[in-house]
């Protein structure tokens, strides 16, 4: 028969045969024996007296398997971005109509979307989590499919792994910095359009309409989504954020209805 933990111990759940748990006396060799002074507590205070058989391995800022996750996540959204109020294929052949135009609107989706992800690891390195972005392969296989679709978009590839010890509020700031960051952008892209030539609006409002529905789709309060994290931490925060990103996110989609 198993026990749970708390339960283990034959006195912890009314054991039958409990007159058999007896406490064996401590040999003579035990009862000499003497810590000597390397050993005792009081020595974990000072430096070690012993040396690992190993050189520890100093953790850097990414890693070349984070490299390969973050590449592929950023040609997924950049496929995601350039297909942005188009229908079908029909950026595809955008790229060859306007190369320029189209390298530069990739240029600028993939700075969105790295925007967010990286936040979240700076955060939690701040806060000294292990945080690297991962790609989730169910979620990139959505993310794919919805680059054809005109009017659904899914941005989301794949997502910064934290791992650490950390409290409610640590993981609640830590999820939040994203859609900040996002709703930062679109603010800044919105301002750009009334600083700069005509020309240029269509681009800058696409990517400010990307930039507040990836801030908008992350804080759902669903599943894994930043908003389960910031939600379940502060209410209050996640309400504020959420109301300022579908208000970014209604003002851009109103430009393209007017």
């Amino acid at each position: 028969m198993y026990y749970c933990e708390e339960h283990r111990l034959p006195e912890n759940h009314s054991c039958p045969e409990l007159w058999q748990a007896t406490i064996h006396k401590p040999s003579a060799k035990e009862k000499s024996y003497q810590p000597s002074f390397e050993e005792r507590p009081s020595q974990t205070i000072g430096q070690p007296t012993f040396q690992y058989p190993f050189r520890a391995k100093r953790e850097g800022w990414t890693s070349s398997t984070e490299m390969v996750h973050l590449t592929a996540g950023a040609l997924i959204v950049m496929a995601v971005g350039l297909s942005w109020n188009s229908v079908g294929l029909e950026w595809v052949f955008r790229i060859f109509s306007d190369p320029l135009g189209t390298f530069v609107s990739a240029a600028i989706f993939t700075f969105i979307f790295l925007s967010h992800e990286l936040a979240h690891k700076a955060v939690a390195k701040q806060y000294g989590l292990w945080a690297e972005f991962r790609i989730n392969i169910l979620s990139a296989a959505f993310t794919i499919m919805t680059i054809p679709i005109s009017m659904i978009k899914i941005v989301s590839p794949g997502a910064v792994v934290i791992a650490g010890a950390a409290d409610k509020k640590t993981v609640g700031i830590t999820a939040l910095a994203g859609p900040l960051t996002s709703i930062g952008l679109t603010g800044v892209f919105l301002s750009f359009i009334f600083l700069v030539p005509g020309g240029s609006n269509d681009l800058l409002m696409n990517s400010a309409s990307l930039a507040a529905w990836i801030a908008v789709f992350n804080l759902i309060p669903l599943g894994i989504l930043d908003g389960a994290k910031v939600f379940w931490w502060n209410k209050t925060a996640w309400a504020i954020s959420f109301a300022v990103a579908v208000v970014l996110m209604l003002v851009t989609f109103n430009f393209y209805l007017g």
